[in-house]
């Protein structure tokens, strides 16, 4: 029987983005810690794997105010699911001009 088993792997994307377009850097972010994903066993069943870039609104205290999906995996769950998670990133706190500034995220769902 073989076992295979899902590495959820975030990337932080230390650069901030432009909420304009969601997608060229900015500036720059401190540190980030981020919770890895819940992955299902029927996701693992099916096979499902990716990567999901997300835009996180990172507010004065470093809280995660909101998540864009800038690119999909191709699977809404792990989308969704990378979303969860990102949702509960701390970030060292980082402002421009005392406003909340965009930072990317990137998880890979990969089968081992």
């Amino acid at each position: 029987m073989i076992i295979r088993s899902i590495a959820a792997i975030a990337l932080i994307s230390l650069s901030t983005i432009n909420p304009a377009s969601a997608a060229a850097p900015a500036g720059r972010l401190n540190d980030a810690n981020c919770d890895v994903p819940n992955y299902r066993t029927t996701w693992q069943d099916d096979e499902l794997a990716g990567n999901v870039k997300l835009a996180v609104l990172v507010d004065a205290k470093g809280n995660v105010k909101e998540t864009k999906v800038i690119s999909s995996s191709g699977y809404m769950a792990l989308d969704k699911a990378s979303q969860r998670a990102s949702a509960s990133c701390k970030f060292k706190p980082a402002t421009d001009g005392g406003e909340a500034v965009w930072a990317q995220v990137q998880y890979n769902w990969v089968l081992n």
